[in-house]
This record gives structure tokens, C-alpha cells and sequence, in this order.
């Protein structure tokens, strides 16, 4: 019974050839070790046609000899024998190997049966792989001899097809047929041709990251190529692997790209100093262009900007000024009766305006509004300098606007001020020209306590 599961996420240690193999850890032969595998008798180490040779002990197998034999069973976690397969098991397999014959070496030893109905020719890996035999590295792990492989299922009008194919790997022609040899993509149909090779090597390399090339399919095309006995190992890809793969792609050869470059040197725009006259400095928008600093005359400390980026770094200043010019013209105190109004959004809106016309016609006799905050209800008094006058509500409902009026002093001519608990219309006034200090002060523009 084959293995169910396989997640290869160990790494087995690596001595080198002169020293010892160490007991009860799986260890990684090389070709240097010179071992043979005991399934097999080869001594040959390939990833793609056997997978590495492991050692544990006494016991020398290829990883693939072990997963493809019929009746090893991964009684272990991956963590334990050889990627799950206990020494006891391997050693059974053995034995049970040593009374089987294979069908095309006629040696002893063969482990593999094909898995086609009523066929019961055994082989070892080698053998069957220089056969035509077919392998699958998922669920089960079956083989099948030549006679019963698996054949693949190719649109007629890709057979029919007499135009000439090429590989979309490695760019070699590839014949359209049904061969083991070439591999047909269903998910992109039309000239997806592909050698059984250089379709290996890329699961090999991918590994998690395993999709198809040309349109970059994982749903039908990941299922298809497995079936096909196209072995994908469970691991990162070999580019993820390799320190400082992506270093290159942080660095960028900067030019001097101005107009008129001033450099004496042989390389001129190329030519860059660490630091001083023949440093190159990028542009501090886009990074992209860079010039000497000798070249603009760049004093330390400075940024340079290209031609490009300086346009739009002008014209973004010029946009800003705009913008805070027009807000400071929509600040100005004119406006302090719109704004009074927009400061009261919870009370009557014909209320507040009649309020704030009045007070505009009434330009003799200043005003202290104040907007009551008070969420019991919603109402605007109208308060006059003399302390002993009362203060009238004026309730938002009624039609009639009750406005007292002041005795007949002159004071400083205030639009209107609104006292609320913001601070909105404080900070308004602070904005207008200061009053006038030789004339009396009879309005207390500083307290917000709407309740005095």
C-alpha cells in the first residue's frame, strides 16, 4: 500500500563525504558518498528521474523508490524515518523486494507494480522510467507500465493542426501528439505545447508557487500536470531560497542626465565620486534622472529636482498659494453674518437670517448674539451693553423677531459676534483689525458662558 500523504517540509542534514554518517537521523547523500540505492542499485542522484538518495543507518533508498513502492505504508510523521517511512517498514519492503523479479532487467529486487487492471508486471524505478512508464506523486502514488499509462486528453483541432510547434519553456520545437514526451496545457488550448522536461524542471524550481507559463492557470492546469505524473515538491520556490536573489532589483546606475555635462572624465556621465564636485545626485521627485553636482552647481544640503519634476513642483506651489489665498479672502470679517448663520444649522434658518439682517440695517446700534447650546432647546438671544437690561429668547417658532434696543452710545462697529462654545466667531474677530484702544469697551468679547 502506497503512501497517502506527503508534505516535504524537513531538511535532512548534509555531511560532507569524509565524515561519518550520523546514526538514527536521516542524512542527504551527494554523488561523492559513492552509495547505491538498496531499492534500485543505482547509484545515480536525480532529482527529477529519482529524487535524492537518503541514508538512515544501514538503509540507502532514492526518494522516489521509496514513495513509488507498492507496499510501503508513511507509518511515521515526516519528522520520523525518512519522510514518514519508518526503518522497520523499508527494511520489510526490502524483503519483500529481494523475491521479486523485474520485467525488464530480470534482477531481483523490484518493488514497483503497475497499477493497470489485470497487469502484474513489477520493475524498479529505473527500468520502467527508460520503459515509458508512468508515475503519479499524489494521493496514492501509482504507476503504470507503458501498455497502461494514462493517456492525455489533447482537443482534436490541436492534433489536426500541421502547424509547427514550439516549447513555450525553452523554445525547441515540440511534436503534437499524444507522446509522453510533450505536454499539452488545457487551459490555454490554443499552441500550449510543452516537453515533459522542461515542464519538470519548472515544478522542481516553483514548487508552492507551481503554475502554468503562459497564462499563469493553477486550477486546471496544477491537477492536469500531476495526473500526467508530474512531480511537485511542497516547498518554496529555489529563487526564494537563494540569499540576496532580489538585491539587485534595490540598485539603480544613476547618470547625469542634464543637458551640458561638465565631467572631464573618460566616462563622463557615468562617472560618479562618493562625495564632492563628480557625486551624482538623483532627482529628489522621481529618482530616476540625476546630474554631478558641479554639473548644476548643487551647494550640500540642497535637492536637485529634473526638469520634468521641477514644472510640477512649480505648479503645485502655485496651486497651494491660490488655494490659501482664497481662503484667507473667504475669512475676511464681511462674511461673519453668513458664517453666523451656517453656525446654526438646529434652529429655524429664516429665523437666523432675519436676525442677521436686522442687525445689518440696524449698523448704529451693535449687537451680542449669542447661539444657545443648550440641547434642551434651541433659541438666540439678543443681549444689549446695558447690564441692567434683561435678555429676551427668542423662540425659533414665532413669526415676530424681538430685538432690544441700545441706548445711544457709540461703540466700535461690530457686524455681528456670535458667543458659542467652539470658539468660531472669537477666533473670527481675532482674524478683523484690532478696536480702536482710546474708546470705552462696554461688550465683553471674551466670555462664552452663554448662561450669564
Amino acid at each position: 500500500m502506497a503512501p497517502i500523504t506527503r508534505r516535504n517540509n524537513r531538511v535532512a542534514t548534509k555531511p560532507p563525504a569524509r565524515q561519518p554518517i550520523p546514526k538514527n537521523v536521516m542524512t542527504e547523500l551527494s554523488i561523492k558518498h559513492n552509495k547505491a540505492c538498496m531499492l534500485c542499485g543505482k547509484k545515480d542522484i536525480s532529482e527529477k528521474l529519482y529524487g535524492l538518495m537518503y541514508q538512515l543507518n544501514d538503509v540507502i533508498v532514492h526518494c522516489y523508490c521509496i514513495l513509488l513502492s507498492s507496499n510501503a505504508v508513511q507509518n511515521g510523521a515526516d519528522n520520523e524515518g525518512i519522510w514518514g517511512f519508518l526503518l522497520k517498514d523499508i527494511k520489510a519492503e526490502l524483503v519483500r523486494g529481494s523475491k521479486e523479479i523485474c520485467v525488464y532487467c530480470n534482477k531481483k529486487g523490484a518493488t514497483i507494480s503497475c497499477c493497470g487492471v489485470k497487469c502484474r508486471k513489477v520493475f524498479h524505478l529505473p527500468c520502467g522510467l527508460k520503459n515509458g512508464s508512468m508515475h503519479q506523486y499524489f494521493l496514492s502514488f501509482k504507476s503504470f507500465c507503458q501498455e497502461h499509462r494514462i493517456p492525455q486528453i489533447i482537443d482534436s483541432s490541436e492534433l489536426q493542426n500541421s502547424t509547427p510547434s514550439q516549447c513555450a519553456i525553452c523554445k525547441d520545437a515540440v511534436t503534437r501528439s499524444r507522446s509522453p514526451n510533450s505536454i499539452w496545457a488545457p487551459c490555454c488550448k490554443h499552441n500550449a505545447w510543452f516537453h515533459r522536461e522542461c515542464i519538470q524542471d519548472l515544478a522542481l524550481s516553483a514548487g508552492y508557487f507551481f503554475k502554468c507559463p503562459l497564462c499563469n492557470d493553477v486550477e486546471k492546469f496544477k491537477p492536469r500536470m500531476l495526473t500526467l505524473g508530474i512531480y511537485i515538491p511542497s516547498r518554496d520556490a529555489s529563487w526564494e531560497t537563494v540569499p540576496n536573489a532580489f538585491a539587485e532589483l534595490s540598485e539603480r546606475q544613476i547618470i547625469c542626465s542634464i543637458e551640458t555635462c561638465l565631467c572631464p572624465h573618460e566616462e563622463k556621465r557615468k562617472f560618479q565620486h562618493a562625495f564632492g564636485s563628480w557625486e551624482i545626485l538623483p532627482c529628489n521627485f522621481c529618482g530616476s534622472n540625476g546630474t554631478h553636482r558641479l554639473c548644476s552647481s548643487i551647494k550640500i544640503g540642497k535637492d536637485w529636482y529634473c526638469t520634468v519634476c521641477k514644472g510640477v513642483k512649480d505648479k503645485n506651489e502655485i496651486n497651494k498659494n491660490k488655494i490659501q489665498l482664497e481662503l484667507l479672502d473667504n475669512g475676511n470679517c464681511s462674511s461673519s453674518s453668513t458664517m453666523f448663520e451656517e453656525k446654526v444649522p438646529s434652529c429655524n434658518r429664516n429665523v437666523s437670517q432675519r436676525l442677521n439682517n436686522e442687525i445689518m440695517h440696524n449698523e448704529d446700534q451693535p449687537h451680542n448674539i449669542i447661539d444657545s447650546n443648550d440641547s434642551d432647546h434651541c433659541s438666540i438671544q439678543s443681549i444689549s451693553d446695558d447690564e441692567s437690561s434683561n435678555t429676551h429668547d427668542i423662540d425659533p417658532q414665532n413669526t415676530h423677531l424681538q430685538v432690544e434696543q441700545m441706548p445711544q452710545i457709540r461703540l466700535p462697529r461690530i457686524s455681528s459676534y456670535g458667543s458659542v462654545s467652539s470658539g468660531y466667531f472669537r477666533n473670527l474677530l481675532n482674524r478683523c483689525s484690532p478696536l480702536p484702544t482710546n474708546q470705552p469697551m462696554s461688550i465683553d468679547l471674551t466670555s462664552d458662558d452663554d448662561d450669564d
